[in-house]
């Protein structure tokens, strides 16, 4: 494969937007009124939180999902209250408790990956290598093995705040592992912030990739804003694509308070670059 489908390369909406003003399920048939069809939910209450649905409510998104031609290709918990190489046992143990609750959810729903932020360590004085590597480790195989007998698989997001950042790090990372079914969620945005050519490292991970995150920032500010705010160079992410031949979903992860207009202008501006065009 040489470059995008005739159509362009698929779209699908990061929920990151409407997480304070419509639940998950509000807002996956306002995505499908606005002709989307492939999404990805940030697990983040009271938007959309395991812990607090009931059956009832996960059959009736089932049910939309059916009833509305609706994918979710990924579950992406937010790391701000998460870590998984926390020194703290009661925090790993939480973390990872939350994730296994998400990975039962995504089984539910039939969406394929879950995404996992590899942690935080501390910015002044990290633990050892060898203890945050061995707590990762555990968790990583706890989760995979939770998600693989549940017909789904665990992706890795390159995280500014993360300890693997990095589009090289995080391949070196996963062949440590020792874990072919570990795939890749890459973020150009977060890449552009650490001072990462964005096609380079797509170039990277192109073998692992499964989900592409695209939006905007500035260099001196961590942003996911309106493409063509920002200096995410584009361009340079449809070529690696078409150099790879890389076929996956991407995710328009915008945040603003205009989530509808944001996202719209945002989709007109990587559809001329090869993606597929905004829903009439």
């Amino acid at each position: 494969m040489t470059g995008p489908k005739q159509d362009g390369w698929p779209v699908g909406i990061h929920t990151y937007s409407y997480i304070w003003k419509l639940s998950a399920r509000d807002t996956l048939a306002h995505l499908a009124d606005r002709g989307y069809r492939l999404v990805e939910l940030l697990v983040n209450r009271p938007h959309l939180w395991p812990e607090e649905l009931d059956a009832g409510e996960r059959r009736a998104v089932a049910k939309l999902l059916s009833d509305r031609d609706l994918r979710v290709e990924v579950l992406n918990p937010p790391s701000l209250d998460l870590n998984l190489v926390s020194p703290s046992p009661e925090m790993r143990a939480m973390t990872r408790a939350h994730y296994r609750r998400v990975v039962e959810l995504a089984a539910d729903w039939g969406v394929p990956w879950v995404l996992v932020v590899p942690g935080k360590t501390h910015p002044l004085l990290p633990a050892p290598s060898d203890l945050v590597w061995g707590w990762f480790e555990e968790a990583l195989a706890e989760l995979d093995r939770l998600a693989e007998d549940n017909g789904l698989g665990i992706v890795l997001e390159n995280i500014p705040m993360a300890f693997i950042p990095t589009a090289d790090g995080l391949m070196k990372a996963i062949d440590r592992l020792g874990n072919d079914r570990l795939g890749i969620c890459y973020d150009a945005a977060n890449a552009t912030f650490i001072g990462e050519a964005p096609g380079e490292g797509l170039k990277r991970v192109a073998s692992r990739a499964k989900v592409v995150h695209l939006s905007d920032t500035r260099l001196d500010k961590w942003d996911h804003s309106t493409i063509g705010t920002g200096v995410v160079r584009f361009d340079e992410v449809a070529a690696a694509m078409r150099e790879t031949g890389l076929q996956v979903p991407t995710m328009l992860e915008i945040i603003s308070a205009h989530g509808d207009e944001d996202i719209a202008k945002s989709h007109r501006a990587i559809a001329g670059l090869g993606w597929e065009a905004v829903p009439r």
